[in-house]
């Protein structure tokens, strides 16, 4: 009996945590209410106060998406340039049947939430990329790692704060930010390399090869 219960009771914190990863991805935090996800996610208000004391603690569970096994990996290949577009394409367009995914990726670039730690590890992260790249002999010399990785980061976040519709639509994100890959690319990007970069490929599950790499989620602000 008691396993059958808790049983329950992981499903319905499963239903709650998607249910609010569809309302926080469609609203943003500020716009989101406790009710709404309580009525996406069909359960009681007794149930939802069960697993979350408030739309904070509900946003933390929906964040810590991000440290799961399946969003812990750098894209694997030779190109790095390529792993980074890959990375990249994954967080503007993660898949439509993981609105929990869409929910922290719209969160951590909310003005409500204090996530600059999420964002420092982003900027890391693409930075780290950048740099593999020209070790590899991939970048023209004179690219700064850093001051390109905070363009990427800073595009990727614009997208999910001011157009989160185009987040919710299948491939919408992806030609988006595929104008900012043809734009950038030619200036950073030795000239033999470009040709072979495939600009619409995205994580494993998505579209070709790749893998999800994601910086350790943060706690929203209480």
């Amino acid at each position: 009996m008691a396993q059958l219960k808790q049983a329950r009771a992981r499903v319905t914190r499963q239903r709650l945590l998607r249910a609010a990863g569809e309302v926080f991805a469609e609203c943003g935090y500020h716009r989101a209410s406790v009710g709404q996800i309580m009525d996406r996610s069909r359960v009681t208000k007794g149930a939802l106060y069960f697993h979350f004391e408030s739309k904070e603690a509900i946003a933390a569970g929906v964040l810590a998406r991000l440290q799961e096994p399946d969003v812990t990996e750098i894209p694997a290949g030779p190109v790095r340039l390529q792993a980074l577009i890959t990375l990249v394409n994954g967080y503007a367009s993660p898949p439509l049947d993981d609105p929990v995914l869409r929910g922290a990726l719209r969160l951590v670039c909310e003005p409500e939430l204090e996530c600059s730690e999420w964002q420092e590890r982003l900027h890391l992260t693409i930075t780290g990329l950048l740099t593999d790249a020209a070790h590899a002999g991939e970048l023209l010399s004179h690219v700064d790692p850093a001051d390109t990785a905070e363009l990427i980061a800073t595009v990727l976040a614009g997208l999910h704060r001011l157009a989160p519709d185009l987040v919710l639509r299948e491939h919408a994100a992806v030609d988006r930010i595929g104008i900012m890959w043809r734009h950038l690319l030619p200036s950073v990007a030795i000239p033999a390399v470009i040709p072979a970069l495939d600009l619409r490929r995205r994580p494993t599950g998505l579209a070709e090869d790749g893998e999800w790499s994601a910086p350790q989620a943060p706690q929203p602000a209480r």
